[in-house]
């Protein structure tokens, strides 16, 4: 069984096409967590990276979280999260996924 929370490394190419994704319920179960972990922003999205394959990936896209706190934030994440369904969680930082998610996807969660 995989776990449904994995830190994804995706190519910094032109070959990703990010689409913003929204499911309320979802955001706000992962919200209580972000709250309780001090995170500062969190995004949702559906990526599809060539380097990774053809089917669109989601995305938990997160700042303010050091490796403790995403190792927590995906544990808990986890737990909130149908079997069938896989998330990656990235921290968001100064590379060219990190700006396309926040250019065209709005944060569900802000501290």
């Amino acid at each position: 069984m995989s776990t449904p929370i994995q830190t994804t490394s995706y190519a910094d190419s032109g070959e990703m096409a990010i689409a913003p994704l929204r499911h309320p319920p979802l955001e706000q179960a992962i919200a209580g967590a972000c709250a309780e972990l001090a995170v500062r922003e969190a995004y949702l999205a559906a990526v599809r990276d060539t380097a990774l394959g053809p089917q669109p990936r989601l995305l938990l896209a997160v700042s303010g979280a050091d490796q403790r706190m995403q190792r927590r934030l995906a544990a808990r994440v986890a737990e909130l999260l149908p079997d069938e369904l896989e998330l990656d969680l990235i921290e968001l930082a100064d590379d060219s996924l990190s700006h396309a998610v926040r250019e065209r996807c709005q944060a569900f969660y802000q501290a």
